[in-house]
């Protein structure tokens, strides 16, 4: 599928501004499960809809091995990603390690905050100068390297802790790569 593709989660959104710029441009929108009743811009549901009112005349799907949002990153190059903050912690962190398990290149979309999973062919993403930023390792990422930031990494592994939490980008650019494992990137959306 061509063009910019949105999923909308049935958890928090971002303020207004922030999701009906998403929503204006995307060519393709994805609802999952109950946020199809809290908004019309949907093309497509996908859930097992069990919180959506009336599932007539949408795909029902059983599958409880992947959460709704890991569902409709498996079967869509999907873009970014809202709706996921709020509600239960283990869905909040499950919006994170779904990027992995789908092997997903969306950002997640919060108010104040951005969230992208790092393949091995590594990212650069531009920020203003100062702005807060984190690195963080689910299992064990060998040979990291991170620049454009106070804290940079050359080559070392990282295992899930601390480490890489907490830094600052000194360049408008970012760098990220490593050689296998995963690796999430959050940053400050609205940067000094």
């Amino acid at each position: 599928m061509d063009g910019f593709v949105l999923v909308v989660g049935n958890g928090e959104w971002p303020d207004d501004a922030l999701f009906e710029t998403l929503v204006k441009k995307a060519d393709f929108v994805i609802a999952l499960d109950g946020a199809a009743d809290r908004f019309d811009e949907w093309d497509i549901v996908v859930g097992d809809m069990d919180s959506i009112s009336n599932i007539t005349g949408h795909n029902q799907d059983e599958n409880q091995e992947n959460s709704d949002l890991a569902k409709a990153l498996i079967q869509y190059d999907v873009d970014a990603v809202v709706g996921i903050d709020g509600g239960r912690l283990d869905h909040r962190l499950a919006a994170f390690t779904s990027l992995f398990e789908s092997k997903s290149d969306a950002i997640l979309y919060f108010d104040d905050w951005r969230a992208c999973r790092v393949d091995e062919n590594g990212i650069e993403i531009e920020l203003k100068i100062s702005t807060i930023c984190s690195l963080m390792a689910f299992g064990k990422v060998k040979n990291v390297t991170l620049s454009g930031v106070e804290f940079e990494l050359n080559s070392e592994d990282l295992e899930t802790g601390t480490k890489g939490v907490g830094n600052r980008s000194t360049s408008d650019e970012v760098k990220i790569s490593h050689e296998g494992g995963n690796l999430l990137f959050i940053w400050e959306a609205n940067g000094p």
